[in-house]
Order: C-alpha cells, then structure tokens, then sequence
C-alpha cells in the first residue's frame, strides 16, 4: 500500500495544492510555511481526526466555508482516491461514493511521529487511551464499532444521570445502560490489553537497541475496574456518580503505565529516555500494524529528526528505508545523507 498523490483545496493555508510521493520524500521548509499541513491531511484521512486540534473547522482556510483533502492511493495493484470534505460536518467518500468513518479507517494505514509524541509518555491519561485507540480502529473494524458504541452509552447514561439527581428520572432505568455499557466496556479493554502484550513482547529489546543501555521498559495497563467486576463497581458506587452526573469506571478513565526498570518512566525519566521510550512505542507501532494489516503503513514524520541526536537519527533512518516514508524538516543537515540521497526532495516556499 502507498499513497501516490495528494491534493488540498482550502486546507489550512493552501488554497489549490497537489504533489505527488515517492517511497521516501522529504518536504523542506522554513517554520510556519505549511509542511506540517501535508501530514495533517493524510493522517485526518488516515485516522479521521487530526492532532492538532479538537475543532474541525480550524483546518478550513479563513474565509473559505469548506476544505477538501483527495488522496491517490495504490492497494493490491488498484488504485483508489480517498476523500474528506469539511463543510458543517465530515463526509468521507471512497472513489466519489460516500462512505462512514468506519468505512475509511484502516484504507490508509499510517503512524505519526512528531515532537508532540513525547507528550504520551508524561502527558494527560487521554493521550495515552487515544494512542492505543487509534491504533485499534486502524484494525479492527468491530473495536471501532465498539468504541463509538461505548461513547453513545457513556453519554445518555450521564444525562440520564443527572436526569436522576433532579428527580427527573428514576435509579432502576440505568440498568439498561448498566449492561451495555459493561459489555462494551470490557471488550475494549480486552483489546487494549492484547495490542499492548503485543507491544511488550518487543518492547524491551527495541528500546535498548535506540538507547544502547540494558535497562527494560514496558507498558502496564491502569485500569479503573476489574473487568469481571464492572458492573458491581458501578452498583457500588452509584450513588456517588448520580451526585457527580458522571460515569467515573470504565475504558474511558483508564490509563497505561511506561515503567522503565519497573518504574513510571514520567515520575523518574530524562528527556533522552522519553525519547528513546516515543521512538520505541512507535516502532512497535509500526509492526503492530504490519502483523495486523498484512502491509506496511506509511510513516509520517512531522519534524522529529532535529529532535533526536545522531544515534537516534540513524536508527530511524534504518527504519524509514522499509516503508514509504513523508518526512518534514527545516533543515536537510537533520537527516542523515545516505536517506538524503534516496528520497524525493520537495522545497516549499
């Protein structure tokens, strides 16, 4: 699978742009011309949503009432276009025919891998449930289903509640929620929890490979309930959550732990063991969806070189020769030759 052209209209600051991709290709430019913009795009058609914000209509140029992203992609000796246009809401469509969000997620395989990546490592829970979540949807068309299933539960029973604590409604109607919302629940996590054996099993050997040293590092899941014991947390504590309006167990308030020799990597880590950590996960990341799709994703690296030194910068020069590879940079020096000699050089300006 390969992305093999990509054309925006409205999107950000580019009004009409296209540009076609090599296996690896490089986009050089001064900070703020828009090169972080390219993988926006491919990773909102890849995942549905962008990192950078939690507003859609903030990518839509200003002035304009709508942006489109169209994406050329080569699957099985096909070719398929892919796109999103934002205008009140998303619409998704696969060679001019709309499809759901379900539908797209998975067609475009890809990780992203920018300086804000650390922030997984000692950032808010939800940076890390939304790192294992969006790995999931790439994969599993059911967890997807699940997940968005899950959020609608979660939702009508915190209205229902409230709706409880001002005597608007009564306390034996969340049994119905009760029970989804315990299936549900459970199902997620049960899948969290294998994509992160999955991750440990490498993880270790991966990161002492990037950071030269024999420590272990490793990933243990934070639930806020045993699973087979859900439904009794939320019986147990039901009054608490009618008095707050708000479901406090489940997925949705869970968290992983990154232990480095069997302790929380954020409480007692340096800034080059973050790193060494992020680039770690997201190699694992990486061959997770390799073993789970059947192909290899496109890597997305949104000016990560200057953030690493020379020994990181090899490794993921190593890394980036296996798959197709977009990478943003201010400056060529950051990337190693060899790589420079191999990719397709795009200077924006």
């Amino acid at each position: 699978m390969s992305i093999k052209h990509l054309a925006l209209t409205n999107f950000r600051n580019y009004e009409k742009y296209a540009v076609d991709f090599n296996r690896i290709n490089i986009f050089i430019g001064p900070n703020g011309i828009g090169k972080t913009n390219i993988l926006e795009a491919i990773w909102f058609l890849a995942s549905g949503r962008t990192w950078r914000t939690n507003h859609d209509d903030e990518v839509i140029e200003w002035g304009k009432d709508f942006a489109k992203i169209s994406a050329q992609i080569t699957r099985d000796s096909k070719n398929i276009v892919l796109e999103l246009i934002l205008q009140d809401k998303k619409t998704f469509k696969i060679n001019s025919v709309k499809k759901h969000l379900i539908e797209i997620l998975g067609r475009l395989p890809a990780v992203i891998f920018s300086p804000e990546a650390i922030q997984m490592i000692d950032g808010a829970p939800a940076l890390r449930r939304r790192f294992l979540d969006i790995l999931l949807c790439q994969i599993d068309k059911k967890f997807t289903l699940c997940l968005l299933d899950y959020n609608k539960i979660l939702k009508g029973r915190n209205r229902l509640l409230g709706d409880i604590k001002f005597g608007k409604s009564k306390e034996d109607e969340l049994e119905f929620w009760d029970e989804k919302l315990v299936t549900l629940g459970n199902f997620l996590v049960k899948k969290r929890k294998e994509a992160i054996k999955f991750i440990n099993e490498s993880l270790t050997g991966v990161y002492q490979e990037i950071s030269g040293k024999s420590e272990t590092l490793s990933i243990r899941y934070k639930g806020t309930i045993e699973e087979e014991k859900f439904g009794e947390y939320l019986i147990a504590n039901r009054e608490r959550e009618i008095e707050q309006s708000a479901t406090l167990f489940g997925p949705h308030r869970d968290d992983f732990v990154i232990l480095l020799n069997g302790k929380d990597i954020a409480s007692f880590g340096s800034r080059g063991e973050f790193r060494s950590a992020t680039l770690a996960l997201k190699i694992l990341e990486l061959r997770y969806l390799t073993e789970e799709k059947g192909e290899k994703p496109i890597l997305l690296l949104d000016d990560i070189f200057s953030e690493l030194d020379k020994k990181r910068r090899m490794h993921l020069a190593k890394i980036v020769e296996n798959q197709q590879t977009i990478i943003t940079t201010t400056d060529l020096d950051h990337i190693e030759k060899e790589l420079r000699g191999k990719a397709r050089i795009v200077e924006l300006k």
